[in-house]
């Protein structure tokens, strides 16, 4: 049932905010389910991958999606997430479980860390980069959006954060859209980046098939719930809870490490 709820809870608040599955469910599964690292991570993977095609969906349908900006991302993310994958069985092949648990619970806790101190700066505008553009023609501009998806789509490989938390920072630093096509095209993109990362990592054997039907059954409403949401409430109220409750999921992680 906590598994369910934790799932309806994700879900939420990725079709409300781009952002709430790996970034909050991966560590709150880690902490409180008995299952190890990589099977987590894998996991959630596959069951961001099925939470955000239905919330592709209801923000298509709300107009919410720029397709241009996501294509240069999932350009990027395609190259980003096999590196992901490949470092991710390299370490698998030459470190014990718990040394992998270790370092991916590691990774995890300093990338909340990172998130919850950007986070609310960069979604209230405090922190805004010159020259933010929807033309995408130079190739400075297209090249900048390419390195970003491949960087996100490394560490959604690696940890199964990042398509919603990270690329929502460099969206909101890079491209001035409001925020209900951000948060469609941000979705857009975790579906492509965590689509090819959970089939790798069904491939490699860090799935869990129980674990991951008692995520779907919440996470599914939980993203119809927060996608007609995105047009009711106004997400500055959200932006300093998440990032007291990162900070904090970060610290337990280490602690538990």
């Amino acid at each position: 049932m906590i598994i369910t709820l934790l799932g309806f809870i994700a879900g939420t608040l990725i079709g409300l905010t781009g952002t709430g599955g790996g970034v909050i469910l991966t560590p709150l599964l880690l902490i409180f389910t008995p299952f190890p690292a990589v099977v987590v991570v894998g996991t959630d993977i596959v069951n961001g991958a099925v939470t955000k095609l239905l919330g592709v969906i209801e923000h298509r349908h709300l107009g919410q999606v720029h397709w241009r900006l996501a294509s240069f991302l999932i350009v990027g993310s395609t190259p980003g997430t096999l590196g992901g994958i490949w470092f991710l069985s390299y370490l698998k092949a030459h470190l014990a479980t718990g040394q992998l648990d270790h370092v991916l619970k590691t990774v995890l806790a300093v990338t909340l860390f990172g998130v919850s101190l950007f986070l609310p700066f960069v979604r209230n505008g405090y922190i805004k980069l010159p020259g933010a553009s929807l033309e995408f023609r130079r190739k400075r501009e297209i090249a900048r959006l390419i390195a970003v998806g491949a960087l996100v789509g490394f560490l959604v490989a690696l940890t199964s954060i990042g398509s919603g938390s990270l690329l929502m920072i460099f969206l909101l630093l890079l491209v001035p859209l409001p925020l209900g096509a951000l948060v469609g095209t941000d979705i857009t993109f975790g579906l492509a980046t965590m689509a090819l990362a959970g089939t790798f990592h069904i491939w490699m054997g860090n799935f869990n098939g129980g674990l991951f039907l008692r995520l779907v059954a919440g996470a599914l409403p939980g993203v119809v719930l927060g996608s007609r949401l995105t047009q009711l409430v106004p997400e500055r109220y959200f932006n300093w809870l998440y990032s007291v409750l990162y900070f904090s999921l970060g610290a337990r992680l280490l602690m538990a490490g």
